[in-house]
């Protein structure tokens, strides 16, 4: 299998555009997966930046894009002395797909000064081997290993508004600030566990980067403050290091899959 580098490949077709190929190995079934497509618009907007790393990252999913060629146009809005701004869009068909603004620059390493919290509770990650997602397209580069306490949900039981989870490529590298977005959208819907199913699309995702991810696994907490009545929610995640710090944070809005097939 392909690594997470060589799913972001990209080569440059004129000024301000690039072209890549979605992989379908970076998919969940034939849709390829949003974080991944976020991260690859990301990567073009840092190129083009000359900035190494995404601060903040804002995505509005307009329409789902196909497996294969894509073009990622990027515009630099403002150049100043801690970070850039650029918009990105990613295109197929003469038809924009993603459109995204993404704040580049740079991030130290230091602890951070403040945290409002600890990193919250979560089983082992070796008292989770029981409960890893199935292996296949995009799963089969991510190990992701669900705390037994937040997956009623598997047993057709409510389990609330939170799930928690952790995460390993299996090819052996670590997480960094581009597979990070991967990760704050790569745990199942917040509202399986409040008795709906199917898939949820994410409508927007806002991704912010707060540390650079110590080598090891990840732990991630995915949780929902409300669903309306015709289906939309929020999901907020926060992801920790193997040091127990906070490195990425998210919050996004989508629709559940009940409600997608009332309509």
């Amino acid at each position: 299998m392909g690594s997470f580098i060589d799913a972001l490949t990209t080569k440059e077709l004129r000024d301000g555009v690039c072209g890549s190929t979605l992989d379908p190995e970076w998919s969940l079934g034939k849709n390829p997966h949003g974080g991944y497509m976020m991260a690859l618009l990301t990567k073009a907007a840092l190129t083009a930046t000359e900035r190494s790393h995404p601060l903040a990252v804002s995505a509005h999913f307009l329409r789902s894009p196909e497996v294969g060629d894509v073009e990622l146009h990027t515009e630099t809005v403002k150049r100043g002395r801690l970070y850039t701004t650029a918009h990105a869009r990613m295109v197929q068909n003469d038809k924009v797909c993603i459109e995204a603004t993404v704040t580049a620059g740079e991030i130290s390493d230091a602890a951070h000064e403040w945290e409002a919290r600890e990193q919250p509770p979560i089983t082992p990650l070796d008292e989770c081997a029981d409960h890893r997602t199935p292996a296949e397209n995009l799963l089969g580069h991510i190990d992701v290993r669900l705390d037994p306490g937040s997956t009623a949900f598997l047993r057709g039981q409510t389990a609330g508004d939170e799930v928690r989870g952790w995460m390993r490529l299996t090819d052996g590298t670590d997480f960094d600030p581009l597979s990070l977005i991967i990760a704050v959208d790569l745990l199942p819907p917040t509202v399986f566990g409040l008795g709906h199913g199917g898939w949820c699309p994410t409508v927007e995702l806002t991704y912010q980067l707060r540390g650079l991810p110590a080598p090891g696994p990840i732990a991630a907490y995915t949780r929902c403050d409300a669903l309306s009545a015709d289906g939309w929610f929020n999901e907020d995640a926060v992801v920790y290091d193997s040091r127990g710090r906070l490195v990425a944070q998210s919050r996004q809005l989508a629709l559940s899959g009940n409600a997608l097939k009332a309509r």
